[in-house]
C-alpha cells in the first residue's frame, strides 16, 4: 500500500526535482523536416465519390457515377456486364505541367479485377491523353465494363509518374 502511494506520488508529482523535458531548436527543426518529408512521400488515398483526393501535385474528384448505354448498337457490354460512366475532375495544384492518360484510371470490381476504360465513340467529354498545365483543370468522362450490379466498385487512379501516389475512390 505504501509502495502504491509512492508510485502514484512519483507519477503525479513528477518524481523529484528533474526538470521537465524541453525541445531544442535543432530538435524542433528536425521534427519539422521529417513532417514535411512525409508530405512529399507518395500516398495511397481512399475516398468516396464526391470527396476530393489530394496528392502531391494534383487533386482528383469523382463527381458522378451512372450506368451508361452507348448511343450506337456496336458498343455493347459482354453478357453479365454493364457499362458504368464516371465523370472526374483532375486539377493540377503544382507549378509544373504533368501528363494524364485514360489508362491512369481503372475500375476495380469487388473481386479485385481491374478494368481499363472502354473506347466509346460519341462519349461526351471523353478523357484522352494530354498534358495539364499548372493550375489547369480537366473534367471528363470514362466508361468501364464491369460486372452487372456489382456494389463493390471503386475507381483506381494511378499516375505514371513515380512518387505521386494512388487514389482509390469508392463508387
Amino acid at each position: 500500500m505504501v509502495l502504491l502511494a509512492v508510485l502514484v506520488g512519483s507519477v503525479i508529482g513528477g518524481g523529484g526535482s528533474s526538470p521537465s523535458p524541453t525541445v531544442t531548436d535543432s530538435e524542433d527543426k528536425a521534427k519539422k523536416k521529417t513532417e514535411s518529408k512525409k508530405k512529399e512521400d507518395p500516398k495511397n488515398i481512399v475516398v468516396a465519390a464526391g470527396e476530393p483526393a489530394e496528392l502531391r501535385d494534383r487533386s482528383l474528384v469523382v463527381n458522378e457515377v451512372a450506368n451508361f448505354i452507348p448511343p450506337n448498337q456496336f458498343s455493347r457490354p459482354d453478357p453479365g456486364n454493364e457499362f458504368v460512366r464516371v465523370f472526374v475532375t483532375l486539377t493540377n495544384t503544382s507549378n509544373q505541367a504533368f501528363d494524364y492518360n485514360p489508362n491512369n484510371f481503372k475500375a476495380q470490381d469487388s473481386n479485385g479485377v481491374e478494368k481499363t476504360p472502354q473506347t466509346i465513340s460519341q462519349l461526351p467529354y471523353a478523357v484522352h491523353h494530354a498534358s495539364l498545365a499548372p493550375g489547369g483543370t480537366l473534367e471528363g468522362n470514362l466508361v468501364f465494363q464491369v460486372p452487372q450490379g456489382d456494389s463493390g466498385l471503386s475507381l483506381v487512379y494511378e499516375p505514371f509518374e513515380r512518387n505521386v501516389g494512388t487514389v482509390n475512390v469508392t463508387l
